[in-house]
């Protein structure tokens, strides 16, 4: 009896087994479909473009920041020349 359970439980975990390699098969089957999909390259094309936009609005960010500085820079440098012409006309 014992003998006989044991035969029927290998059976069944080998059946399992070859139903779980059929649907892995199946599975990476349905993923190659997929990804040569037409909507699966337009994914891939779109997260492309986003990475680059992601770094051009970086690199914009940068140099706003700069030119913010150098604005900055540049209107405390008139005022200073604005505050000692005033001083040399008095």
């Amino acid at each position: 009896m014992r003998s006989q359970i044991a035969v029927l439980t290998l059976l069944s975990l080998s059946a399992c087994a070859c139903t779980s390699q059929r649907e892995r098969e199946a599975q990476r089957e349905r993923e190659e479909r997929d990804r040569n999909s037409a909507a699966y390259k337009v994914g891939e094309a779109a997260h492309e473009v986003a990475k680059h936009a992601e770094k051009a609005a970086a690199a914009a960010g940068r140099q706003l920041q700069e030119s913010a500085r150098k604005a900055s820079e540049g209107w405390k440098e008139k005022e200073k020349e604005e505050r000692e012409k005033v001083r040399q006309d008095h």
